[in-house]
């Protein structure tokens, strides 16, 4: 397998009327825009309808990857093993920054989304949240800074799965209801003392429980952290367009790799603790205990849906690090690297201040 850049990704998706270039999606808008004399095309309206599909038949409906983007390349990073189409010339990584990418084979068969969240957000806004992140981490590297100032940003689309779920729960636990008795003591002299105690007086308690989930989201990428995707919820699904390929213009998509079964497994345990708040509501009681539950899914259904961030993937020492930017939102969340030098003079002040202290503290008496 023999190192490319993606500079011959393809032929132009969507050209200008006006002059021939290159049009791209236009973050805010429902239109495409050519870089080159300002011209905008609006996206037709329509597309394929928003639909929740049966999870059980999920697996049967999959379509070729390079379906997603007419004239798009579909790639894989050989440093973090992402895997994407691209609609545009790429030569790096976006969600690690390496330049070693290299053309893919089309002949996988994926599931396809169907709708999506468009841009709102253009790559200077993008930036400037960015470098406003970073200034406020004042115990990171000062040519951090000056890293960010420099470091463009690219925008992705990233794979999501929702799950909507009826669910009926059989458990078993405990009702623990408190009172209170009367106790008695004696004190550090010997004298006689009562104080009122709480206890619990504990019953076995079974039921079943009923809750709708509907839009549980869980992101499809193995790319980046969960918990980091985490902090750019929520997001206003109710926005989502049907999907067309114009959306996609002049950006990367990334391939799921968390398949839908995964997806559907971490979706129970974002459904879990719902399922308990509502087990204990049931019990009732002051305090309750969940011993044993059995949790079983009607009608479940699922989308493929992609979501618009803004990414930043840069270096330092030998870690990979990246700061992402919710692209409806404006949201961001980001892993950074910490100044020795910054904290331990951090620690040296505070060792400082509690001397001064101490010494005044003795002066004054």
């Amino acid at each position: 397998m023999q190192n490319e850049s993606v500079a011959e990704a393809g032929p132009v998706v969507f050209p200008c009327s006006q002059c021939g270039g290159s049009l791209t999606f236009a973050p805010g808008t429902t239109s495409l825009r050519c870089p080159h004399c300002g011209h905008q095309e609006a996206i037709a309206a329509g597309g394929t309808p928003i639909v929740e599909y049966d999870l059980s038949e999920g697996i049967s409906r999959t379509q070729k990857t390079r379906e997603l983007a007419v004239g798009g390349a579909d790639i894989q990073c050989e440093g973090c093993g992402a895997k994407a189409v691209v609609t545009r010339q790429s030569d790096h990584c976006a969600f690690c920054g390496s330049p070693r990418i290299v053309l893919r084979p089309d002949t996988l068969e994926l599931i396809a989304p169907e709708s999506l969240l468009p841009f709102a957000i253009d790559d200077r806004a993008a930036a400037a949240a960015f470098r406003g992140w970073v200034a406020s981490r004042w115990l990171a590297p000062n040519d951090l800074k000056r890293r960010a100032r420099a470091q463009g940003m690219d925008g992705v689309y990233l794979p999501y799965w929702t799950y909507d779920s009826n669910t009926t729960t059989r458990y078993h636990g405990q009702r623990g209801d408190h009172y209170w008795e009367t106790e008695h003591y004696k004190d550090s002299e010997g004298r006689s003392q009562t104080r009122q105690v709480q206890k619990t007086r504990w019953s076995s308690a079974s039921g079943t429980v009923f809750v709708r989930f509907d839009d549980v989201l869980v992101c499809a990428s193995g790319t980046l952290p969960r918990k980091l995707m985490q902090s750019l919820e929520p997001w206003d699904l109710h926005g989502l367009h049907p999907f067309a390929p114009q959306y996609l213009s002049g950006f990367v998509t990334e391939r799921y790799s968390v398949d839908l079964e995964q997806g559907f497994h971490l979706a129970e345990e974002q459904m879990a603790p719902e399922i308990d708040r509502v087990i204990g509501r049931d019990i009732g009681g002051d305090v309750q205990r969940i011993s044993s539950k059995h949790v079983t899914h009607r009608g479940t259904t699922f989308k493929h849906v992609l979501l618009p961030l803004w990414i930043s993937s840069f270096r330092y020492g030998d870690a990979v690090f990246r700061v992402v930017v919710n692209a409806r939102t404006g949201v961001v969340a980001g892993e950074r690297p910490w100044s020795r030098g910054k904290i331990a003079a951090l620690v040296v002040l505070g060792i400082l201040l509690i001397a001064v202290i101490v010494y005044l503290v003795v002066r004054s008496q």
